[in-house]
């Protein structure tokens, strides 16, 4: 998959997410999951070196955002998050290509995340990327207790 030169549309950006942008973040973290990360473990990750975290905005407004952590040369996948009212539109996608590709600029070649194994759309995404399915993790998640997924991404030939 060639995740470098994408031209985006004209109304939507990436960009690092920075301290101003946590409120919205958190907002959109709180409306979509159980157990919702606080604003503190975005805050952690804005200053770790090891971490890169972006969000997506469409007409300069925060719609979702997603970030890796450089684990021993392999990035996870912290946490992919998008507005539900932006849901639907690729911007998932977009955000995901930014966040690979930035993990592959610093040197990282694979990346891996866990998804419930509910989530149709997000396991779809993850294999349209390059992800494939390594295995489950039985009751990984919490409200409600569900199996999750867990998926790889290698950038390079084994």
């Amino acid at each position: 998959m060639n995740i470098e030169n994408r031209i985006l549309p004209d109304n939507i950006s990436v960009r690092p997410m920075i301290e101003a942008d946590l409120d919205r973040v958190c907002e959109i973290e709180e409306a979509s999951f159980s157990m919702p990360w606080k604003r503190e473990d975005f805050a952690q990750l804005i200053y770790d070196s090891g971490s890169e975290y972006f969000v997506i905005e469409v007409d300069n407004y925060i719609v979702g955002a997603a970030g890796y952590t450089d684990q021993v040369g392999e990035g996870y996948i912290n946490n992919v998050v998008i507005d539900e009212k932006f849901r639907g539109r690729g911007l998932s996608g977009i955000l995901m290509k930014e966040v690979l590709s930035a993990g592959i600029k610093k040197g990282i070649t694979d990346f891996t995340l866990e998804v419930r194994v509910s989530n149709a759309p997000a396991v779809k995404l993850y294999e349209s990327l390059g992800f494939e399915s390594a295995g489950v993790r039985k009751r990984f998640y919490e409200h409600p207790v569900e199996d999750a997924y867990v998926m790889w991404f290698r950038s390079h030939e084994e």
